[in-house]
């Protein structure tokens, strides 16, 4: 591992220093083994529920308490810092998806989460050719979202960086019906309502919100409507099943687009050129319902039972007066089995499934001259089918060999077939399939009770998306390009869980990922076309610390370490250059304090990142940065009633600095900002019945 540069030693230093830790020492006795409280229980990685701390991977959780405390519930990018190894950014317009990376996979996408799989309530938001989206994420209702990066992450098939997961909580056991409401800067606000609770044998959790923002950047103002619902129906003793549904409306979105260096610079709250006269914005309906049906074939035997169905209508009016879209149709379906029982003697669990997901989208484009927000039809420039659809099947187990030893194994066949059809000239009617066998294992080693050791290694990969595949010259879409193949990834990780103290939990993984036929951008003078580079590695270490600090304080530091490269040369880029979008180092730290007898509750965050490279050539880069938010607020209990009011400050340094780049952007344009100094207040009253 490469020596770190001063400056981002001090920049640590600087941001750890909040946390205040005076002594850390290993527990030794298995009497403090009682006091393992902070680990959370996940069920990503190993599909059934266990303690994060004895498992061989790198997964974490983040709770419902820490998503909604001070927090404005809109984007996962607001609590998503805390995760070592991730990097969630928010564009600051809601016409484009939150960014998304895992150990340097996913930051090539522009738009859209690529290389990254998306889940609600075991239910996929990834699509079968691996790009998704997580705009439908529930952070009114969420009871936590977990984060499986590594190995591990390959069991859930095509472009499985990493695993991102949204649970919705279960209704009950009282009724409750709470209201939430915020607003703050750029006439930024939102509304919400939920109710939930238990009626005899059914549990119900009820959502609706309003986001509206007129956006810092000229041109980025939007609003969204959402309704979710999870109702279980408790069957039987042995039998549950669940409905999730899901909608939403993005009805007028406007795109500010990215900046030119010389644009930011000027003024980071620009829109792009043609933006405005072009009105350039997005239109998006989705909506999805899902049903889980969970059923206990004995004392040792659970079956699963998942499916699903959506549909998605996005329309995107761009700078150069066209407009494209597509309307889609989804769904799938999942069926597990698991056994728990013995072998040998040993403890031990098995899991074996097959899932089937498919997707059709009608994809167009119109271009010529606009009438309002109508772009006249009769310039047809595309019109095709894409039809993909992927069968897998998966097997996992654990076996507890010794009383320190557990061994985890698991193995994935993914089957994915695309179809793409050209309904305006018949110029394609093509059809293609990849395939690949994806196996891993891991071992946890327990030195003591409150002290782990593991290892893990295993295969990936990922295939080209529809938008990827789309193109093969700088003309007219072609079907299926034949030039751009999927790429295939071999993962090791070590790593150590250790309770430092009673009330301090530590996670440290060292982690090295190399790559064949990596996916980049080829050419994009007209349109975006890509093709397939050498090899790659991203090799880096991820540390987080947990900790009670005592006098009601706490403290939560999450730093990264990522060396992203490319090991061969292509064009003219040289081997060596780093992945672009990829930071060399985060680091997230935050200082909290509670005091019961009054209910107040404040923090302090910092947040630093390193430069980047913006394109392939390593030729620009976004300038490193460091800024802090302050949160507080109050809780109120009188009689069934509870009340929170927060106040938030972001950025209170008033910093410029980009926030996310868009990589290998044709017109220069890589530049995404960051907001300046800005606030908002909100209230959440709650009665129970």
């Amino acid at each position: 591992m490469q020596v770190f540069k001063l400056n981002v030693i001090s920049s640590a230093l600087v941001l750890a220093g909040l946390l205040s830790v005076s002594t850390l020492v290993f527990a030794e006795s298995s009497e403090r083994a009682n006091a393992i409280i902070t680990a959370p229980v996940v069920v990503t990685g190993t599909r059934v529920e266990q303690n994060s701390f004895d498992l061989p991977m790198s997964i974490n959780a983040i709770s419902g308490e820490d998503i909604r405390e001070g927090q404005q519930q809109v984007h996962l990018s607001e609590t998503a810092a805390r995760i070592p190894g991730v990097v969630v950014n928010n564009r600051n317009h809601g016409a484009q998806e939150l960014s998304i990376s895992t150990r340097g996979f996913g930051p090539r996408a522009q738009f859209g989460v690529r290389g990254i799989r998306l889940y609600a309530d075991g239910i996929p938001l990834t699509m079968p050719d691996g790009q998704g989206q997580t705009g439908t994420f529930n952070l009114d209702t969420a009871d936590r979202i977990e984060f499986l990066r590594g190995p591990f992450s390959a069991l859930y098939g095509n472009s499985s960086g990493g695993v991102v997961q949204i649970f919705t909580k279960n209704g009950g056991p009282e009724n409750e019906l709470s209201g939430t409401a915020f607003y703050g800067s750029y006439s930024t606000h939102r509304e919400a309502l939920t109710y939930s609770g238990k009626m005899d044998k059914v549990d119900y959790v009820l959502n609706a919100s309003h986001y509206e923002t007129n956006g810092y950047r000229t041109h980025s103002a939007n609003k969204r409507d959402m309704l979710h619902a999870k109702i279980g129906i408790q069957l039987s003793d042995d039998s549950k099943i669940t409905l999730v549904v899901t909608d939403l409306d993005q009805p007028d979105t406007k795109d500010p687009g990215g900046l030119t260096l010389a644009e930011f610079k000027r003024d980071p709250s620009l829109a792009r050129t043609n933006a405005v006269a072009n009105n350039m914005h997005k239109e998006i309906k989705h909506t999805q319902a899902g049903v889980i049906l969970d059923h206990k074939i004995s004392d040792t035997d659970l079956i699963k039972v998942t499916a699903y169905y959506g549909t998605r209508e996005n329309l995107q009016f761009l700078f150069n007066n066209t407009a494209s879209g597509y309307d889609r149709d989804f769904g799938g379906t999942d069926i597990r089995w698991n056994h728990s029982g013995q072998l040998a003697d040993r403890p031990f669990n098995f899991t074996a499934g097959i899932n089937y997901d498919s997707m059709r989208d009608d994809r167009y484009n119109y271009g010529g001259t606009k009438k309002g927000n109508i772009v006249s039809t009769s310039t047809l420039n595309r019109s095709e089918i894409n039809k993909a659809y992927n069968v897998d099947q998966y097997a996992q187990a654990e076996w507890k060999f010794h009383d320190q030893w557990d061994l985890h194994a698991g193995i994935r066949h993914s089957r994915v077939t695309f179809d793409n059809t050209d309904k305006k000239a018949h110029a394609y009617d093509d059809k293609i399939t990849y395939a690949k066998t994806m196996p891993v294992v891991g071992m946890t080693y327990k030195v003591t009770p409150v002290f782990n050791l593991y290892a893990n290694a295993g295969k990936g990969f990922e295939t080209p998306t529809f938008v990827e595949q789309a193109y093969n010259d700088d003309t007219s879409p072609t079907g299926n390009n034949p030039n751009i193949k999927p790429s295939s990834s071999t993962n090791y990780e070590i790593g150590a869980k250790a309770f430092l103290t009673d009330s301090t939990l530590l996670n440290l993984a060292i982690f090295n990922v190399k790559t064949e036929k990596e996916i980049v951008v080829d050419s994009g003078n007209v349109v975006t076309v890509y093709k397939n580079a050498g090899d790659t590695e991203r090799k880096g270490l991820e540390l987080s610390l947990d900790s009670d600090l005592g006098n009601n304080f706490k403290g939560y530091l999450a730093y990264t370490y990522l060396n992203a490269e490319f090991k061969d040369a292509f064009g003219l880029v040289e081997s060596g250059n780093k992945i672009p979008g990829t930071y060399s180092d985060r680091i997230y730290a935050e200082l909290s304090w509670k005091h019961p007898d009054s209910g107040f509750n404040t923090a302090i965050e910092g947040i630093h990142s390193s430069k980047t490279y913006v394109n392939d050539t390593n030729t620009a880069e976004a300038d490193a940065y460091t800024v802090f938010n302050w949160r507080g607020g109050f809780t109120q209990k009188v009689n069934n009633w509870k009340f929170n009011e927060f106040v938030r400050l972001e950025n209170i340094t008033n910093r410029d600095y980009i926030v996310n780049v868009r990589s290998n952007d044709s017109g220069l344009r890589f530049y995404e900002p960051g907001l300046p100094s800005n606030w908002a207040v909100g209230l959440n009253a709650s009665y129970i019945f």
